[in-house]
């Protein structure tokens, strides 16, 4: 899938700590695999804009151009996952479980 990219084959992708000391985190990934973030993100977006009836913006276009010059089914993929996003929004938070950060020090004893 990468011998028609001239280079640029991972992405990293700055995200929320992680854990309670506040380190920096991220998510390294290679671009246009199955699990590729900044595909789903503009998914996401879309999905979101015909929610609200909005149209999709300057930003929203070119990410889309982005995440599907070098797909092979880019269309029909990122329609898919638009589609997906939309049955999610439908279902509401049902069965949705709140991420806690993770534990970097550890509990000490208390003197009292």
């Amino acid at each position: 899938r990468y011998a028609s990219r001239p280079g640029g084959y991972t992405r990293v992708l700055r995200i929320e700590p992680v854990k309670e000391d506040q380190a920096p985190s991220a998510i390294l990934e290679l671009v246009d695999g199955p699990k590729d973030m900044r595909f789903a993100i503009t998914a996401k977006t879309i999905a979101a804009a015909r929610e609200k009836g909005h149209q999709i913006n300057d930003m929203t276009a070119a990410n889309i151009a982005k995440v599907t010059k070098f797909r092979k089914n880019a269309d029909t993929e990122l329609e898919d996952m638009v589609e997906k996003f939309e049955r999610l929004a439908a279902e509401g938070d049902e069965g949705v479980e709140e991420v806690k950060k993770k534990k970097v020090y550890p509990e000490l004893p208390r003197s009292r």
